[in-house]
């Protein structure tokens, strides 16, 4: 955490700002909370809390309910007590004053992050003057540290697991909620807090559809599931993985192995390709090109991958920051066919010296 403050700390001034205020909330869709900037940068996982930044104080407002964590997560930081029945502006504007800033200080906060109405509020009530700012944070979450890699990979070892025992189960008849039932009990009990997102279970001609409403459709014979799902485990970071299957009993067409395959060689190709410094772009056009080439290229309707860690889809610049050591990033080539069925492979990568590692080791589909 030391390390994070420090690289903060140096950017504020080419900010041009003496501090900088971020807010985390209850999301009220999910038990994560809805800024893990928060998280990365004092260790706190609490849902509701503000931190201020500057270029040697770091402080964290908080109400009762978290007082205990912030002592016990956030031990760098100093802790701004929000009272019962005080306003948190209140708090945040001792927080201010701790760290010495007056109402002529430009301090900076998260304009991408703070609802409008929030904002509206901190520019009437703070003695500071606000300055908007975007992504001082997200450019540090870009390349993991090795205990983030750590983490991540021990969510995917266990995701793996998972994997392997829901395929195991699978059965004509049990429909696409029992399957999700299944991977969402299972996660936790290999450790995960929470899901990454909700579960995607598409079968039969629901595979066909990338983000398929996991539903009540009962599993048919020799037809493809596309399972896509992950976890949230301790201390925050996600996993991301999407195996195709097909139910026992039948024989799948020869249609749908022939896409399987195509799928999973384009995987392969862009993992192959995933090396330090090649570009998002560079990278996304080894598997398009793959699929191109087999004829199937108008069917890969969606991105080849994203940056992985604290969220999902963690923050990353696309299109001007480099694939390099340390990035972590997933490798997801589809072909989604109407009437026919869809196939969708996805592992999470860590790119080091030598290449990408594969985090997520659960097998393919062997026909």
């Amino acid at each position: 955490m030391n390390k994070r403050l420090k690289r903060l700390q140096a950017a504020l001034p080419k900010a041009k700002i003496k501090g900088l205020l971020l807010r985390v909330n209850e999301s009220g869709q999910s038990t994560q909370p809805n800024n893990q900037n928060v998280l990365y940068l004092s260790g706190f996982g609490g849902s509701t809390a503000v931190v201020l930044v500057t270029a040697d104080k770091a402080l964290i407002v908080a109400d009762a309910r978290y007082w205990a964590r912030c002592k016990i997560e956030a031990k760098q930081f100093e802790l701004v007590k929000i009272e019962r029945g005080n306003k948190v502006s209140g708090a945040i504007n001792q927080a201010l004053a701790i760290a010495g800033l007056t109402a002529k200080s430009k301090v900076g906060f998260e304009s991408h992050r703070l609802p409008h109405q929030i904002w509206q509020d901190w520019q009437k009530d703070l003695k500071a003057t606000l300055v908007a700012t975007t992504g001082l944070v997200e450019e540090l979450r870009q390349y993991k540290e090795a205990g983030e890699i750590a983490q991540l990979r021990a969510a995917c070892k266990a995701t793996s697991k998972v994997y392997e025992e829901v395929v195991a189960l699978m059965q004509p008849g049990m429909t696409e909620n029992d399957i999700a039932f299944e991977i969402d009990m299972r996660l936790r009990k290999h450790g995960a807090v929470d899901n990454s997102f909700s579960s995607i279970v598409a079968s039969g001609p629901n595979s066909a559809i990338p983000h398929h409403a996991t539903g009540e459709r009962k599993l048919k014979s020799g037809e493809p599931v596309v399972m896509d799902f992950g976890g949230v485990f301790c201390g925050g970071y996600c996993s991301d993985i999407t195996r195709t299957v097909f139910v026992p009993g039948k024989a799948p067409t020869a249609k749908m192995k022939e896409i399987y395959n195509i799928v999973l060689a384009a995987n392969q190709a862009a993992r192959k390709a995933l090396k330090p410094g090649i570009m998002y772009r560079d990278y996304d056009k080894v598997a398009r090109d793959y699929i191109q080439e087999k004829g199937y290229g108008k069917y890969f309707s969606h991105g080849l991958g994203h940056s992985l860690g604290l969220e999902a889809h963690d923050p990353f610049d696309y299109e001007h920051a480099p694939l390099d050591v340390g990035a972590v990033f997933t490798d997801e080539p589809g072909i989604y066919i109407d009437g026919v069925g869809g196939v969708r492979i996805e592992d999470d990568l860590v790119v080091t010296t030598a290449g990408a590692e594969r985090l997520t080791m659960a097998p393919y589909w062997k026909f």
